[in-house]
């Protein structure tokens, strides 16, 4: 009887290798399919599946990879996969909590509507409380952004518009304005900087797409959006790429692009690489740093004034004006 018991635990345990180097090639398997390849009945078949689950959880304490034998029900077969992979792990997901946190992009109580769904969505419940206690602290003394709520189902809209080149309708309202005006865009992208969203476009019937064309709205100054499903043309070879776009210029002020170039004396030339992508840096003699970068807008002038004494304008004379002009006004209003 002994010798009987050994030869089944030795049978099944040779099955369960079988099945899985089967599923871990990205096999699938129903229990039916093993009722015929091994000639057992529905519930043999029903426990050598749940021994698979035991071998996934020795082979997790082997390797650290966690791995689910799951049930795709339209096809009606069993198969493996790594949660690594389709999930959230839960640094990724602190991480991405305090991301948002420090954007100030929604609303507190959006915010937490946002993180609750992703602790739900995203991360396996013995480490939801944990990232839930990480982050709930912040929260807790999160404060509101002053701008408007930005709307999802406007930037979902644009992005929309983008793909299929629709020309948007909309009313604007700039800074200092109480009521939007009438405008007509077409849309080519959507950028996050600085609290906002943003999207990138050119007025319609004012020429060619064109980087030297595009304009910048505040998505939250944007009402009554529609899409008005007419189409414009698109070069592709000339489309406005969003990422290059935003290495280009500082806090969403758009322009022509131009090459600057000024030293920095300061203490990390790190610092002033992270806030301009595109830059190179050529070390001196004195220990500063020669920086030149094309970049579009005067958005650039505003980080050089944050910048005091650490920095000197060289080119070109028209920022250099502009630079030297504004440091005599702050001296100025300093003495009053």
């Amino acid at each position: 009887m002994m010798e009987k018991e050994t030869d089944r635990d030795d049978r099944k345990t040779e099955r369960v290798l079988f099945l899985w180097d089967r599923l871990s090639r990205g096999g699938m398997i129903s229990r039916q399919d093993l009722v015929e390849a091994f000639g057992v009945n529905i519930r043999t078949a029903s426990r050598y599946l749940a021994e698979i689950r035991k071998y996934l959880l020795m082979k997790e304490e082997q390797d650290g990879i966690r791995r689910e034998l799951y049930y795709d029900r339209s096809l009606k077969v069993y198969r493996i996969r790594e949660l690594e992979n389709e999930m959230i792990s839960p640094c990724e997901l602190f991480a991405i909590g305090k991301i948002l946190l420090a954007s100030r992009a929604f609303h507190r109580e959006e915010l937490k509507s946002l993180l609750d769904r992703l602790l739900q969505s995203a991360v396996l419940g013995t480490d939801k409380k944990e990232v839930e206690e990480y982050i709930r602290s912040e929260l807790f003394d999160y404060r509101d952004p002053s701008h408007g709520k930005p709307d999802p189902h406007i930037l979902w809209s644009i992005a929309g518009a983008v793909r299929n080149h629709h020309v948007l309708s909309f009313n604007y309202r700039r800074q200092g304005e109480t009521e939007g005006r009438p405008h007509e865009v077409c849309p080519e992208g959507v950028l996050f900087s600085e609290y906002y969203f943003y999207m990138l476009g050119v007025p319609a019937g004012e020429g060619k797409l064109s980087e030297e064309n595009t304009r910048v709205y505040r998505v939250d100054r944007m009402s009554h959006l529609v899409d008005t499903e007419r189409t414009f043309t698109i070069n592709y070879g000339k489309r406005l790429r969003e990422g290059e776009f935003k290495n280009s210029i500082q806090y969403m002020y758009g322009g022509k692009p131009e090459h600057i170039r000024f030293i920095y004396k300061g203490p990390s030339v790190e610092a002033v690489l992270d806030r301009l992508p595109t830059a190179k840096a050529a070390p001196r003699k004195d220990g500063s740093f020669l920086i030149t970068d094309e970049v579009r807008g005067d958005g650039i002038l505003m980080w050089l004034l944050s910048q005091g004494s650490r920095v000197k304008v060289l080119s070109p004379a028209s920022l250099k004006e502009k630079w030297l002009k504004e440091a005599e006004a702050i001296c100025e209003a300093g003495r009053k």
